[in-house]
């Protein structure tokens, strides 16, 4: 999907910074005395809750011409293809992760039944493309309901499984542009201050309750700090992230794989190093991860338009068309 809106780059750099925090970063043997995998794991709580909010609210704020697709056409051209492709990058990503680290991701995938499982029902981090896919089909079946009434249902069905998590956000991007692009314009300080508290309140308190279900915890504290970060976003709009916008959805599936990989090198030799090594690595290993992801995702993308010679991405990365 395409976009220009700093969000969509915005979001996927802090949902890949949280990522590579938690599932790598936190997990070196860090013997330093300085507080700098405390202060890495503070930044990644932040960014957690903020980055895929930001990503698929932009995302769905681009989606709206599916939905003007007759029935026939969306299922051809779109929701079979993202359905076939979530296959194929899923079991891309079992075999990587099976000659990698089979527990990076904690997702067990050991039998026919635990991968059945997860593609039918992926988890939020092996989710894109399944939502990408029913995303239209949820949003033109629910168009006549009140966009409330479709968030809650939405945010109840994930104390059930976590795989709409992140088509909560879409909707919310699609059926409250209007409302998004008024947070802009309504972005006085005491506007800005009030939005922060309450992203903070209730952010915070659902985040801090342990008994809260995975999925619903997400979608509530997401919801909860969507304004605030869709105000602040549109203050950074003169940013030029349209290289890191428009490969938002590659950087994304890319993220695991190459994860992975600097997981498998670095980990162990990180916490076997010297000190000064240590703190050097403590300091900027993350951003060092970060970058290769986003460069990677960004060099897919120029990759597939110069083999398609057209210089627009496959209809799986844009809609407005």
């Amino acid at each position: 999907m395409r976009t220009t809106n700093p969000a969509a780059a915005l979001g996927v750099c802090a949902a890949v910074t949280a990522y590579v925090i938690d599932r790598h970063y936190l997990q070196v043997g860090w013997s330093i005395s300085a507080p700098l995998p405390m202060v890495w794991w503070v930044v990644g709580g932040i960014l957690g809750v903020l980055g895929a909010p930001l990503l698929f609210t932009a995302l769905g704020r681009r989606a709206e011409p599916l939905l003007d697709r007759p029935w026939k056409r969306l299922l051809l051209t779109w929701v079979l293809p993202c359905l076939v492709a979530h296959v194929v990058w899923l079991g891309l990503i079992i075999v990587v992760l099976g000659r990698l680290d089979p527990g990076f991701t904690g997702i067990p995938v050991r039998d026919t039944a635990e991968i059945l499982s997860v593609v039918v029902f992926p988890p939020p981090e092996f989710s894109l493309l399944w939502v990408l896919a029913l995303f239209p089909v949820v949003a033109r079946l629910t168009q006549r309901w009140p966009a409330a009434v479709v968030l809650v249902l939405l945010c109840v069905l994930t104390m059930l499984t976590t795989a709409p998590t992140f088509l909560i956000f879409m909707l919310f991007g699609l059926r409250l542009h209007s409302a998004i692009d008024h947070l802009g314009q309504t972005a006085t300080w005491p506007n800005i201050a009030l939005r922060a508290v309450v992203a903070l309140v209730i952010g915070g308190a659902v985040l801090g309750v342990d008994r809260f279900p995975d999925g619903l915890d997400t979608a509530v504290a997401g919801l909860a700090v969507l304004p605030f970060a869709l105000t602040v976003v549109s203050r950074l709009s003169r940013l030029r992230l349209d290289l890191v916008g428009e490969a938002a959805v590659a950087i994304f599936l890319v993220l695991i794989p190459v994860a992975a990989l600097f997981d498998k090198i670095l980990l162990a030799r990180i916490g076997l190093s010297g000190s000064a090594i240590q703190y050097l690595a403590a300091l900027v290993e993350p951003l060092i991860i970060v970058a290769a992801v986003v460069a990677a995702g960004v060099l897919i993308i120029a990759f597939i338009r110069r083999v398609l010679r057209r210089g627009k991405a496959p209809v799986l990365f844009e809609v407005d068309r």
